[in-house]
């Protein structure tokens, strides 16, 4: 459930199976139904080579498959509508909404498998035939804050998630470090260290200060809502079974007003920047990803 006092401690609110059970079920039955969800989603290595492109393959306005859907069960619900309220404001804005698909190892061709393996960040839109680039597919994303695609913008937006599977361990949930926000904007790949047998990592922000935070894997049901601050790590490992995760990301910003919000006083309680002018170093100029660094996948088991 949503608690002011519960975000602006954690940077991360876990709201609960909000969402009407038979109107989640039917949304994910639309997106099974656009598509052969299997090896046939993916160009062939000889069209990857040929035209490599790394950038704009994911969903944008005109290219994107919730303009083709009722979101109104998700977006007037009375539980969302207050807590989006309170944290950013009458009228705050989705500046972005997309579904993402947690992609098994059976889908992928083994060429992109040989490519994206060990990668801080494994967005498989690269490889992905152009009529269907209109969802987003991701093989697993390291730890990282949402400013991670946001140079030169200040943390005045959260990030909010709608699971439309039950999600299991094993479905790629994604993985949240709950008051991690403190620290402010630091550069992707963080520098994070994993405590295995533990539920535990140390998160060291290059500037002099590092502490000791708690992860949680979110297990939960189809309809559950989770949001979090811009600067709260969080991330994926990929997924272990045979099944995807497809789950609905929203990006909601602050309203333009003058009336406070909650994300107003969450700000100012971070000891470090709230914008950064270059938010990653992970890739080169072409959008391509150089770094072959994966903290997240280093938790072997979970606790």
């Amino acid at each position: 459930m949503f608690s002011k006092e519960k975000f602006l401690e954690d940077g991360f609110i876990d709201m609960g199976p909000v969402l009407d059970k038979n109107a989640t079920r039917n949304l994910l039955d639309q997106i099974y139904a656009s598509r052969s969800f299997s090896s046939a989603l993916f160009i062939n290595e000889e069209q990857h080579k040929t035209n490599p492109k790394y950038k704009k393959t994911n969903p944008g306005p005109g290219i994107n498959f919730t303009e083709k859907v009722d979101l109104s069960f998700i977006e007037e619900n009375p539980s969302f509508r207050k807590a989006m309220t309170t944290v950013l404001g009458s009228d705050y804005k989705i500046i972005l909404k997309k579904f993402i698909v947690g992609v098994p190892n059976n889908w992928i061709p083994d060429w992109v498998i040989r490519e994206t393996s060990g990668l801080s960040a494994s967005n498989l839109g690269s490889y992905i035939k152009p009529e269907f680039q209109d969802i987003t597919y991701f093989h697993g994303i390291d730890f990282h804050q949402d400013l991670v695609d946001h140079p030169k913008r200040k943390s005045d937006f959260v990030t909010l998630y709608v699971y439309l599977d039950d999600v299991d361990d094993n479905m790629s949930p994604l993985a949240v470090v709950p008051k991690s926000h403190i620290f402010g904007a630091t550069i992707f790949p963080h520098k994070i260290t994993i405590h295995n047998g533990t539920n535990k990592l140390t998160y060291d922000d290059r500037q002099g200060r590092k502490e000791e935070f708690e992860f949680k894997f979110l297990t939960g049901d189809a309809g559950n809502i989770y949001f979090w601050s811009a600067l709260t790590l969080h991330g994926t490992q990929p997924e272990k079974v045979t099944t995807p995760r497809i789950s609905l990301r929203y990006l909601i910003e602050r309203s333009k007003s003058d009336e406070p919000c909650l994300i107003d006083e969450l700000n100012t309680h971070i000891n470090g920047p709230l914008v950064l002018e270059s938010v990653r170093n992970d890739q080169e100029k072409s959008g391509k990803i150089d770094k072959k660094e994966n903290t997240i996948n280093k938790i072997l088991e979970k606790p």
